[in-house]
């Protein structure tokens, strides 16, 4: 196997290992008199915070655990994963702590309330996160996004709550280091990722130059740099956000075709409100800024022969790695394309210049249907 697909087994493993280390810490390190249940509780609330962590440390975009995760795309995937984790440890650390709790003491009042604001706004979240329960409230996107960023402050709360109200953290020194680097570093990459990320991020200012429409439901746009330009990696993605003062909101698109000018040609497909509106809206000299590049589809990984499957608008990030293989590159290639519309048979004829240009592409299984 590859070195670089071994490598994108780690971050996984690492957020489940270091998971398992904090519990093996927790058990080892308790201190004696304390009820199993309300051990159990409170390891639940550590856990919860730990896996919130990870949750704000992949929201970052950091580039540099990209190739432990395998791209910006399956760290967006464990970043979801991570936080579905954590909510549902708030169940088993409010019930189970609660009913466990020591009486020598009473809790701090403070420290209570922090934590019933910290899981209160962390279950609203997903409340209204939930598509039936969203659209009987109404939230606009918009809005959701709002909300959604609010969730690092209720993890620092859940933080603050720990240190007040948790006895097993409180009546160990080690204990209370450990959880301090876990809540500070959820805690720092939520700030940086309202504070510094978008000023840190790599971006280009692009112009566009082309658009086109060859079918209702796909536009495709040629961006061209005014300054700085991109050199993307064939299957990579960018985030584009079109427009200036008033600008449209971001979002990710493959490249179908990155030239050695810093050109990009996009291909989107009009699936919500806001593609929608950029296949109406969208025409030639509107400004453009691009962030990334980001992905790790590389096709590089495998072997000499290999099976590519592409189904509609996916056929994109292949279209980019055919016109970067050349007759010299040593692949053997069977395409398969189902086109699951009319619409997207416009990539066909495309398809088919590159498999005269290249023999060693056989693309003798595309087809559509209805």
């Amino acid at each position: 196997m590859d070195a670089r697909l071994k490598r994108r087994q780690v971050g996984g493993f690492a957020i489940l290992a270091l998971g398992v280390a904090v519990v093996e810490l927790w058990l080892r390190a308790r201190p004696v008199g304390l009820a199993d249940a309300y051990v159990f509780g409170e390891i639940a609330g550590v856990l919860a915070v730990y896996t919130m962590t990870w949750s704000l440390l992949l929201a970052t975009r950091a580039r540099w655990l990209e190739p432990w995760f395998g791209g910006l795309d399956r760290m967006y995937l464990w970043h979801k994963q991570s936080a579905i984790v954590g909510m549902l440890l708030l169940m088993p650390h409010m019930f189970v702590t609660g009913g466990g709790r020591p009486t020598d003491a009473p809790p701090n009042p403070s420290g209570v309330a922090l934590g019933f604001l910290s899981a209160l706004g962390l279950l609203a979240l997903v409340a209204i996160s939930l598509p039936r329960i969203g659209r009987i409230l109404r939230v606009s996107y918009e809005r959701w996004l709002f909300l959604h960023r609010l969730i690092g402050l209720f993890v620092a709360l859940g933080v603050a709550h720990g240190l007040l109200v948790d006895r097993v953290v409180g009546a160990s020194v080690l204990l209370k280091v450990v959880y301090l680097v876990i809540g500070m570093l959820g805690v720092g990459s939520y700030l940086y990722d309202e504070l510094l990320m978008r000023r840190l991020l790599p971006t280009a200012d692009y112009t566009v130059t082309t658009v086109t429409r060859p079918t209702d439901n796909i536009v495709e746009m040629l961006l061209t740099p005014t300054g700085r330009a991109m050199t993307p990696r064939a299957g990579q993605f960018v985030f584009l956000r079109i427009g200036g003062d008033n600008a449209w909101r971001e979002h990710p698109f493959s490249i179908a075709a990155a030239d050695p000018g810093g050109q990009l040609r996009l291909s989107v497909r009009t699936l919500g409100r806001d593609t929608r509106r950029m296949h109406h809206r969208l025409v030639p000299g509107l400004p453009a800024t691009v962030t990334g590049p980001y992905g790790m589809f590389d096709f590089t990984l495998g072997g000499q022969k290999q099976v590519w499957i592409a189904g509609g608008i996916g056929i994109v990030p292949f279209l980019s790695w055919l016109k970067g293989l050349t007759v010299a590159d040593d692949y053997r290639v069977d395409l398969f394309y189902s086109a699951p519309a009319k619409a997207d048979t416009v990539y066909l004829s495309e398809l088919a210049s590159h498999g005269a240009r290249l023999s060693s592409v056989r693309m003798h299984s595309v087809f559509t249907r209805s």
